[in-house]
C-alpha cells in the first residue's frame, strides 16, 4: 500500500482498470461490473460529456481502489434549472478506508463546475464521510406498500403450490381496488414512446414543486426505455389526447410457477390541473396492472403530500425501512435545506438503477 494515493477524474482509457475493481469491490453484484450496463449508466446518460466524466477514481499507484461515481442531473431549483451530480456509488476497499481517502473523492467531486450534489439511499458508512463534509440530512423518502397476493409474496409459501393458492384465495376479499372508470374524453392507455408530450408535462409539472429531478423526454427514454435487462411499463393519463400524468412500474422477473413476488412504482409524475383526480388513476391503474400479473406486493418511494394522500387511500401502509436523502449545495440553501420543497420518486434513487435486470 502506497503513502502517495492520488484522485483523478475518470477518462474513457481508465475503462476496463475500472470495471476490473468494480469486480473486486462487488464480488455477489456482478451487474456493477458488466461492461453494457456500466457504459448505459455512465456513458449513455443524454447530459454526459465524453470528455468530462463525473466519475473519480481514487489510486494507489496505478491500482483503482475506490471511485465516486455520480451522473449528471438538471435540477429544477426554484425559478431556476442547475446543473447537479447525482451521487450513485461511492465505494473505498476496506483496506483503505480511514485514511480520509474517501472524503478526498467527495471533495474532488464537488470542486467540479456543479454546484449541487444528492444522494439518495446511502449506507451509513458513505454517510458519515458525507455529514462530515457538511451535506445536509432531509431526513428518509418515504415508503410504501400495499400487498396483493401474499402467497406470492412470500418466498417460502410461494414455492408450495397448493398452499400459496389457498393463501392467495383467502386474502382476496381484503384485495380492495378502486375503479378506474375515466371521466368522457379521458383515458388511461400504455405509453410506448417518451415523445414531446412528456417535455410539454414536465413544463406544466415543475411548476408544482419548488426542487425536483427534471423529467425531459430524453432522460425518460435513457432511464426506462434504453437500461439493459430491464423492461418498464409506462401507463399515461391522457384528456382530450393531451397528456395529463404518467405512472412507471416495474415487475421483477417471474420466478417459479410465473411468480411474480413484487413490483414497484418507479416514477410517477402530473400536472397541475385537476392533480389529486389525476393521480388517482395513474395509481389504480398501477395497482390494476399488478393485480392482473399476480403480484405479490407494490411498492413505491416518495417525497409529495398528493401522491402520499392517494397511496393511503388506496389501502397502502408507510414501511419504516426507507432511504434516507442528502443534500450539498453552494446556492439556494433556503430553497434545498427545506425538506416540505422537494419532489421525489423511487426512481431518483439508485434503488430502481440496481434492481436485477427483469428480461
Amino acid at each position: 500500500m502506497s503513502s502517495d494515493l492520488q484522485i483523478k477524474q475518470f477518462e474513457l482509457s481508465d475503462e476496463a482498470a475500472l470495471l476490473s475493481f468494480l469486480c473486486r469491490a462487488y464480488p455477489s453484484e456482478p451487474r456493477r461490473s458488466d461492461p453494457t450496463f456500466w457504459k448505459w449508466h455512465f456513458l449513455d446518460n443524454p447530459y454526459v460529456g465524453l470528455d468530462d466524466i463525473p466519475v473519480w477514481l481514487a489510486l494507489d499507484g496505478s491500482e483503482i481502489v475506490g471511485q465516486m461515481a455520480t451522473i449528471p442531473i438538471k435540477l429544477k431549483a426554484g425559478q431556476e434549472e442547475v446543473r447537479a451530480l447525482w451521487s450513485i456509488d461511492f465505494v473505498v476497499l476496506a483496506q483503505y478506508r480511514g485514511r480520509g481517502l474517501g472524503k478526498r473523492l467527495v471533495r474532488t467531486a464537488q470542486g467540479t463546475q456543479d454546484e449541487t450534489m444528492m444522494e439518495l439511499g446511502h449506507n451509513e458508512q458513505s454517510g458519515a464521510v458525507f455529514r462530515s463534509l457538511d451535506w445536509v440530512e432531509m431526513g428518509n423518502v418515504k415508503r410504501f406498500h400495499k400487498l396483493l397476493f401474499p402467497g406470492n409474496a412470500i418466498r417460502e409459501v410461494s414455492r408450495l403450490g397448493l398452499v400459496r393458492n389457498a393463501v392467495n384465495l383467502i386474502y382476496a376479499p381484503f384485495r380492495r381496488t378502486m375503479s378506474a372508470q375515466p371521466e368522457k374524453g379521458a383515458e388511461l392507455r400504455e405509453v410506448v414512446d417518451f415523445d414531446s408530450s412528456f417535455d410539454e408535462l414536465w413544463r406544466d409539472a415543475s411548476a408544482q414543486w419548488p426542487c425536483a429531478v427534471a423529467r425531459e423526454s430524453r432522460f425518460l427514454d435513457w432511464q426506462y426505455r434504453k437500461q439493459p435487462g430491464k423492461k418498464f411499463d409506462v401507463l399515461g393519463y391522457y384528456e382530450k389526447g393531451r397528456l395529463m400524468g404518467y405512472v412507471v412500474l416495474f415487475f421483477r422477473k417471474a420466478e417459479s410457477d410465473e411468480v411474480i413476488s413484487k413490483a414497484a412504482i418507479t416514477d410517477i409524475c402530473y400536472g397541475p390541473t385537476n392533480s389529486q383526480k389525476v393521480i388517482d388513476a395513474l395509481l389504480v391503474g398501477a395497482v390494476q396492472l399488478a393485480v392482473e400479473r399476480r403480484a405479490g406486493g407494490l411498492v413505491t418511494d416518495i417525497l409529495d403530500a398528493r401522491v402520499e394522500k392517494g397511496l393511503r387511500q388506496l389501502g397502502f401502509w408507510p414501511i419504516k425501512k426507507s432511504p434516507p436523502f442528502m443534500v450539498k449545495t453552494v446556492g439556494h440553501h433556503e430553497l434545498m435545506f427545506e425538506r416540505a420543497n422537494w419532489f421525489l420518486t423511487r426512481g431518483d434513487a439508485d434503488i430502481s438503477i440496481f434492481e436485477d435486470p427483469n428480461l
